[in-house]
């Protein structure tokens, strides 16, 4: 595809995905990339990083998407830099969603409609998608004021999560051992410092969760109007938190099971666009659950491209109406690491000097892995 396109990757703070895209479409010769990010005591350390990735500009907004100034200076930055495309990554996907009307009158943006997004923003939202499509998921109770927790908390076993109904990556996440923590957490979720903006944190009435024990596994979905066009799907080997959050180390995977579910939630809400869908084996019986649907790119873009799915191309390719040569599979059993977080959970409470060196350990070992490539960030 030959154009020359300013794509501006829009993002609050660096993020992997937006690095994985940057490189991705850097690598094609095609396009001129910005990196639009708001401006904080990091600033210097993520321009060093911007760099040394050679992309070709980076422009500070000066304040968060969370503050009522950033569509406006958005707007600002994207006509400064005749920008072609915005491209949001992170929560910044969330807020430039809501005001892509706007933004759309000077170039195009590349995520889909606010409500439709909402559907899966709001984690309570996308169960009910699951529950109609009878696609396993943990047993969710959706409790409006802490007298109602306390009468669930009399019902439900444990460990038990509470869960945002909004919220990115492992924040605002907790988990109760017992009744008194369950309630105590909640109450503390709830509280008007944790509660968050609303928009794109809340957790002004959480949802409660069962606990479900088991691997972590992923799909990685390419989409146009309703139709899965590619699929990959991949496990999480090590996450940090150790408990469940972003993964640090994963591998392809082939799961058929599992892609035959992203299919129906795709077909259900005519998504157009990628996302990726986190479920859950069932350690008591092999059932893989749906827990979330990120509708946005994905901490682990990297691996997704390197395993010959170059999703952000093909994002931009199908914008244009250009026709896509879509490859006919994708590598499974490529390991992608990223050695500098997993070192950061050696230290992850609770700790002992045998955890340390267990942790330690295992973090040499992976280094023998085969067909395995490795991530700064």
């Amino acid at each position: 595809m030959a154009m020359d396109k300013n794509i501006a990757i829009c993002a609050d703070g660096i993020h992997r995905s937006g690095l994985a895209i940057a490189r991705a479409l850097n690598e094609t010769g095609n396009f001129t990339i910005t990196f639009i990010l708001s401006r904080n005591r990091f600033s210097d350390s993520v321009k060093r990083i911007i760099d040394f990735h050679s992309i070709n500009r980076i422009d500070f907004t000066g304040v968060t998407v969370s503050d009522s100034a950033f569509p406006g200076r958005l707007v600002e930055i994207a006509t400064r830099n005749n920008t072609d495309i915005i491209l949001p990554v992170g929560s910044a996907a969330v807020l430039i969603s809501k005001i892509k009307p706007e933004l759309e009158k000077i170039c195009m943006v590349l995520v889909e409609d606010y409500e439709k997004l909402l559907l899966f923003h709001d984690k309570s939202r996308t169960l009910s998608i699951a529950k109609d499509l009878d696609i396993p998921h943990p047993a969710t109770w959706l409790p409006e004021n802490s007298d109602e927790v306390e009468i669930l908390a009399d019902k439900i076993k444990y460990p038990a999560v509470i869960k945002a109904r909004k919220g990115t990556a492992a924040d605002g996440v907790w988990y109760a051992k017992d009744r008194s923590e369950l309630i105590r957490l909640y109450q503390r979720a709830t509280s008007k410092k944790n509660a968050g903006d609303g928009l794109i944190r809340d957790s002004s009435t959480p949802m409660i969760q069962e606990y479900v024990s088991g691997e972590l596994h992923d799909v990685a979905a390419f989409c146009i109007d309703g139709e899965m066009k590619l699929g990959l799907t991949q496990k999480r080997l090590m996450t940090r938190p150790l408990s469940g959050g972003m993964g640090i180390v994963n591998v392809t995977t082939k799961h058929e099971q599992l892609l035959h579910y992203a299919e129906k939630i795709i077909d259900r809400v005519k998504w157009s666009g990628v996302m990726l869908m986190d479920f859950k084996i069932d350690d008591r019986n092999g059932e893989p659950k749906l827990l979330e649907v990120n509708p946005r790119f994905w901490g682990t873009t990297w691996l997704t491209i390197q395993a010959g799915y170059n999703y952000p191309y093909y994002l931009v390719q199908n914008t244009y109406g250009v026709k896509i040569d879509f490859p006919a599979d994708y590598r499974v059993g490529l390991y992608c690491r990223w050695p500098m977080q997993e070192l950061f959970t050696i230290f992850e409470k609770p700790v002992s000097v045998k955890v340390v060196l267990d942790r330690f350990g295992g973090f040499v070992s992976r280094f023998k892995l085969k067909n395995c490539i490795y991530q700064l960030l």
